[in-house]
């Protein structure tokens, strides 16, 4: 299965070659060489009947549109396989109700407070909502602009409020030394940028960016920059008080949150 698609309605489509009647369907495409789709079977609702249809991908569209262009699908093997295809299909398409994470709310305000949240009660009861009872927190999507609630989705929202709170901010593995630089220094106090050794490696990494401001940072601000392992090849990270980094620890697995400091990613030769 490389692709499937459907409408839920029918509909007529004009164009200068007439009026073309399409049906409610569902099609697949069969695969012959990477990337290239030759045949596309379709399951077609006609009235009351369901039809399967087989057209071939290197005929103009409006030839296989006409009557008498596509053929029968009568393969059983073919068959079959539309079949599992629209079994993945519809499971996939299923409503999940996402199911409830038990967390500390206390735990939660104790994070945020440590990260320096000026809303932290509020960020907390929230975050605490979304985890406990994500099927009831509709007005979440909103805010955080999010089409569906999910599993664990409490996690991503806790990154993305944080990170509108500028105590928090993520870059890609192959992010440049300069714009990893500008995101660490947005988490700091103003002039930050002045103040920090910037890199002088283009080729860095962005564990080694950081690694090369960590000294400074908790020299000018006492603060100690953190890694939020979220088994990506992004780099989640923020910072705390140098001498809360143990209670951050504490807290952070007691959330479920999985902390590294930069000796954990990143070991100069």
């Amino acid at each position: 299965m490389d692709l499937i698609r459907y409408t839920d309605a029918d509909y007529e489509y004009v164009c200068e070659q007439g009026t073309f009647y399409i049906p409610k369907y569902i099609y697949v495409g069969e695969i012959i060489e990477p990337g290239k789709v030759f045949d596309y079977y379709y399951v077609v609702l006609c009235g009351d009947e369901v039809e399967l249809r087989h057209l071939y991908r290197d005929r103009p569209w409006r030839h296989d549109l006409l009557v008498g262009q596509d053929t029968d699908v009568t393969d059983p093997a073919v068959i079959a396989k539309i079949e599992r295809t629209l079994k993945v299909f519809l499971e996939a398409n299923t409503p999940k109700i996402p199911e409830p994470v038990l967390i500390s709310r206390k735990a939660l305000l104790a994070f945020f407070t440590l990260l320096g949240v000026t809303d932290a009660e509020e960020l907390a009861e929230k975050i605490h909502a979304a985890a406990t009872r994500p099927a009831q927190c509709s007005e979440l999507l909103e805010e955080f602009d999010m089409d569906e609630a999910y599993t664990g989705w409490h996690l991503d929202l806790m990154q993305l409020a944080l990170r509108d709170r500028g105590r928090l901010d993520w870059v890609d593995w192959k992010e440049a030394p300069e714009e990893v630089f500008a995101s660490l220094c947005a988490l700091l106090p103003q002039g930050a940028n002045e103040r920090l050794p910037s890199c002088d490696n283009e080729d860095a990494y962005p564990e080694e960016v950081l690694h090369h401001c960590k000294a400074a940072v908790h020299d000018l601000y006492g603060l100690t920059i953190l890694l939020w392992d979220m088994g990506s090849d992004e780099y989640v990270f923020m910072v705390v008080p140098s001498d809360k980094v143990e209670e951050a620890f504490a807290v952070a697995s007691d959330l479920g949150i999985t902390l590294q400091r930069i000796e954990d990613v990143y070991r100069p030769e």
